[in-house]
Formats: C-alpha cells, sequence, structure tokens
C-alpha cells in the first residue's frame, strides 16, 4: 500500500473513495471492495482519500483509531493508495465544486467516485450524494453511491460503534468493527503488586490522545506482538482498592505465559467484558474475585481458539 500526502504528485487515473475512515469498519471495508471492483473493470488504481486529523471544534466524540492504526487497517484491505489530506482552514474552506474539481479531478485524475449515501463534503459540509451526482454529469465521472451496510439488522457506524464500546458492549463493537477492538502501547512495569496477590500484571502505556477508552471494567483480552498472540485478562480502570488518585490504568494480566515484554510495543486487542470493576473492603475478596476472572477467561480460550480471533498484525 502507498501512502501519498496532500498534495504530492499522483500518476494515472484513480477511482477514488472519501471519508474519515475511522475505524476501517464492515461499512468502510464495503466501500473499499466496490471502489477496488470499480477499479479493475476500469483499469484505474484503487484510491482512500482520508485525512491526518479531526478538527477539535468538528469532532463530537473521541476516535476508534489513531493515524497508524488506521494505515494498518486499511492495508488489510487490498487498497492500493491511501491519500492523506489534512483538514486544516484552508482545506475546510473550499466549496464543494472546488473539492470535486480541484482534488479529485485536478490532481487525482479520478474516473470515478465512490461514497457512502450519507456522504458530505465541502465548505460547511454543504455538498451531498446528490450534489455530487450532478457533479459527476457535469464533469463525467462515474459516482458509485453504496446503501448503508446492515449487520444483523443494524446500521454500521463510527458512533455506533463507539457507544457500544463506551457503554462496555465490546463483542456488539467488534461484530460490527469486524475485528478485535485495540489499544497500542507499550508494557510497563506496574508497582508489583498483583504479583504479591499472584496475579502479576504489566501496565499499558497506551496511545490514547483522542482516542476512545473502553467503559471501566475487567476484560478478554489478547495482546499482539511480532504476529503472535498471548492470552490475557485486562481491568481498565482506577484500581480502587489501592489507589486513590483517580488515574485510568490499563493492567493485563498474562494467562500461563512467563514472557518478558517489558518495554515492548504491542496492541491489546479485547474480546469480552467480563464484570465492573469493585473497590473491596478486603484484599482476599478481590484475590477471589480474580480468580474467577482468570477461570473464566481461561475457560474462554479453550471454548474458541486464538489464531481465529481477528488480528491486524504490526508489520515491521
Amino acid at each position: 500500500m502507498k501512502i501519498i500526502k496532500h498534495r504530492e504528485a499522483f500518476e494515472g487515473k484513480s477511482v477514488v473513495t472519501i471519508g474519515m475512515f475511522d475505524g476501517v469498519h464492515k461499512g468502510h471495508r464495503l466501500l473499499i471492495s466496490k471502489t477496488i471492483e470499480l477499479a479493475e473493470s476500469l483499469h484505474c488504481i484503487p484510491l482512500v482519500y482520508t485525512f491526518v486529523n479531526h478538527p477539535f471544534k468538528e469532532r463530537k466524540r473521541d476516535l476508534l483509531t489513531v493515524l497508524d492504526e488506521k494505515l494498518c487497517l486499511l492495508d488489510t484491505t487490498g487498497i492500493r493508495v491511501v491519500y492523506l489530506a489534512d483538514l486544516n482552514k484552508k482545506f475546510m474552506s473550499m466549496t464543494a465544486e472546488d473539492f470535486f474539481v480541484k482534488e479529485l479531478m485536478e490532481h487525482l485524475h479520478a474516473s470515478a467516485v465512490v461514497v457512502g449515501d450519507s456522504f458530505r463534503f465541502g465548505f460547511r459540509r454543504e455538498g451531498d450524494v446528490k450534489l455530487l451526482k450532478v457533479l459527476g454529469r457535469k464533469f463525467d465521472v462515474h459516482i458509485e453511491v453504496v446503501p448503508v451496510f446492515l449487520v444483523d439488522n443494524e446500521e454500521v457506524s463510527s458512533t455506533k460503534i463507539h457507544d457500544y464500546i463506551t457503554g462496555g458492549e465490546i463483542e456488539k463493537a467488534n461484530n460490527l468493527l469486524g475485528y478485535s477492538f485495540f489499544l497500542t502501547g507499550n508494557i510497563t512495569q506496574g508497582k508489583g503488586r498483583g504479583r504479591l496477590l499472584g496475579f502479576p500484571t504489566a501496565n499499558l502505556a497506551y496511545r490514547n490522545g483522542n482516542k476512545v477508552l473502553p467503559k471501566i471494567g475487567v476484560y478478554i483480552t489478547v495482546v499482539e506482538l511480532d504476529g503472535k498472540i498471548y492470552p490475557s485478562v485486562t481491568n481498565v480502570g482506577f484500581n480502587p482498592t489501592f489507589e486513590n488518585d483517580n488515574k485510568i490504568r490499563v493492567e493485563i494480566h498474562f494467562l500461563n505465559i512467563d514472557a518478558d515484554l517489558y518495554g515492548k510495543e504491542v496492541r491489546l486487542h479485547f474480546l469480552e467484558r467480563l464484570r465492573d470493576e469493585k473497590k473491596f473492603d478486603r484484599v482476599e475478596d478481590l484475590v477471589k474475585v480474580m480468580q474467577n476472572d482468570v477461570e473464566t477467561a481461561e475457560k474462554y480460550f479453550k471454548e474458541n481458539k486464538i489464531s481465529k480471533v481477528p488480528i491486524c498484525f504490526v508489520k515491521k
């Protein structure tokens, strides 16, 4: 997959699909597959037109993927080129027709454009699918509009997935994503308290920024590193039994594995939510619940082959 930054030269004719592609979910993948299919029939280059950022004033929710995660996921779709535009003030002041002519026709030589039926573009989102079709006829560019994609009779959207993640319904989120939601970060050492309790943990120094975090609680997870996956149980929360600083921590307990992952950059994938985080008055009660979490996770991995977990492997 080739990545072209905004205003860098592009050679050849393209079929373009446009959007933020936050999460690169099943609906996005349908758009991309249609783009690839149409490009092959027109002997053009299939291209994803997306953005390196999302203006804070325009953003109504946290994102599902930071940029490098989005690029990794796009790389798994088979798309040949990703064009990265910068949503700066000048760019956002372009009219819909200016965007169509300058960006799609003059710069990317688009023979066709593929979008979803809710697509908007141009200054203050003035352009819609109706205007896009008008411009297509005017400039002889084929426009293909893909209907809303449904999974189990539910519309797939980044906002819906975000709400499932923050609501603790990680399995529903994963069903719409088409892979397991993940955080990226480095494994760091904790205070060693978990080891004394019989459940050693490592912390994930996750890249947050404007990326969404799952609802506070305990999850069945896998850690991905260099094409390998390690089963684990993860607590996302404040560790209220021992801490009182209101700092969210992501603490991982690896199952039956004594691997030295400290300092490594990994991806932590969330598979199933087990329970809410709870403050215990007695450490013994916490240990008992943690033991139950581990047993539940071990049963999960016996019943579900790890190799079947949809993973976006890091490419070195």
